[in-house]
């Protein structure tokens, strides 16, 4: 589907068969880039289209102090083996961001725009205070973990203190 719109991409690649055999010619600190052809089945339509695998074998990976076999999906006529795993980690920030504010999310079946809008502003405002004040403290669901027992115990408190009164 990004092929055929140019959307430019480039997406990380588990090392399944055909990428443990195309690696195993190479040495180490190879890099090369292979044409790579698939077909796709899904909801009765086929498609049969083709990608760039870049692949580098027993790259040093500086974070782990070890050396990995990486392989990686584009459709980018001009890669730059040499930096390619760096531009992953890049692209690799953004889908943690995106991951992390799946963690908020408030599961509503409203179609209301205004309720939706809020549980949006809602999740983005815990996003936000987690990582101004908390980030190197604990993990963003531990935040959420955190804070939903801070609410609940706020209110278990403030129910015990309404049926003392009532009573």
């Amino acid at each position: 589907m990004l092929n055929g719109m140019n959307v430019p991409y480039l997406i990380f690649v588990p090392k399944n068969d055909a990428v443990k055999k195309a690696l195993v010619p190479m040495r180490s600190g190879d890099m090369r880039t292979v044409e790579h052809e698939f077909s796709l089945n899904r909801d009765r339509t086929g498609i049969h289209s083709s990608t760039t695998y870049a692949l580098l074998r027993q790259i040093y990976a500086k974070r782990l102090e070890m050396c990995l076999d990486w392989c990686f999906a584009t459709n980018q006529q001009e890669i730059d083996l040499d930096g390619i795993v760096q531009t992953y980690r890049g692209r690799w920030n953004i889908e943690t961001v995106f991951r992390v504010q799946d963690e908020a999310t408030i599961k509503s079946k409203s179609k209301d725009v205004r309720i939706r809008f809020f549980l949006f502003a809602y999740e983005q405002m815990l996003q936000l205070i987690w990582s101004v004040f908390y980030k190197e403290e604990v993990t963003f669901k531990g935040f959420l973990i955190e804070v939903s027992d801070t609410c609940s115990e706020r209110l278990n408190r403030a129910e015990e203190r309404a049926s003392k009164h009532t009573s």
